[in-house]
């Protein structure tokens, strides 16, 4: 049975806005989730039972997660993989739920939200056909994953600054140094409205001619409501949060050098 309509409600910042663009963000994947009341029964699901159902362009096992993609925020190791056959899309099924994600990894531009909204819903009305007795949502997840290489708005860890919730090395008395620095900063949303974490993490290269990268994940979850129009809700409202946030964690030289595009009216 089809999903009811996603709904562009939820949140409001104050402001007739709208949240900036860029021509060539450090965007690398997007992820929209949900997670069900259990029990649900993603595990019993085989490949080939998800491929008969979604189409040709999916595969029939399961694919491994490579390296590239383990920077996923929110990924969770029990997560089972498929791939689509341009390499562009991918869910990942874990115990509770799924995602359904745009990869960037090989180049491709970023096809904008709504695209991937409407392949999640898609993945939705799948997921409902296969599983006809799977419960009500319960939590709703948008993560952006955003690749940043050395040589673009940082040269060495003293340039992180173009990211603002970095703070100059405390420990630099102890040689102790940034390299392969993990943290996360997590901040509660709007009462009961969920949680939004972001992730910074440097990848130390494993050869003078790997690049290196630092990797920026904003995820936004939350509870749903007892209807499926509260999970769309939730998703439009996350991702406006992200994107909004991103905004005003990085710095406006970053933003220009990204190609800050000028707002619509």
């Amino acid at each position: 049975m089809p999903t009811l309509t996603p709904l562009r409600t939820g949140y409001r910042f104050g402001s007739s806005e709208q949240p900036q663009e860029y021509a060539h963000p450090p965007l690398i994947e997007v992820w929209l989730g949900v997670e069900f009341a259990p029990p649900t029964g993603f595990d019993e699901i085989a490949a080939s039972d998800w491929r008969e159902r979604l189409g040709p362009e999916w595969p029939a096992v399961w694919q491994s997660i490579g390296p590239a993609e383990r920077h996923s925020s929110g990924r969770v190791q029990t997560e089972r993989q498929l791939r689509n056959g341009i390499g562009d899309r991918a869910i990942r099924f874990s115990r509770d739920g799924f995602r359904f994600g745009w990869l960037g990894h090989d180049g491709s531009m970023y096809p904008r939200y709504e695209a991937i909204r409407d392949g999640f819903v898609a993945t939705l009305d799948a997921v409902r056909d296969v599983m006809p007795k799977l419960g009500l949502p319960t939590k709703w997840s948008i993560s952006y994953v955003n690749r940043i290489p050395q040589g673009t708005v940082w040269s060495s860890p003293a340039d992180w600054t173009f990211f603002r919730l970095w703070q100059p090395n405390p420990l630099n008395k102890l040689k102790i140094e940034a390299d392969g620095f993990v943290g996360r900063w997590q901040f509660p949303l709007e009462v009961e409205r969920g949680t939004i974490a972001i992730d910074l993490s440097h990848e130390v290269p494993l050869s003078d001619t790997d690049p290196e990268f630092l990797w920026l994940g904003i995820t936004t979850s939350g509870p749903t409501d007892t209807h499926e129009s509260a999970l769309f809700d939730g998703l439009d409202y996350g991702r406006e949060t992200i994107v909004r946030a991103f905004g005003e964690l990085v710095t406006s030289d970053s933003k220009q050098f990204w190609g800050a595009l000028l707002a619509k009216k």
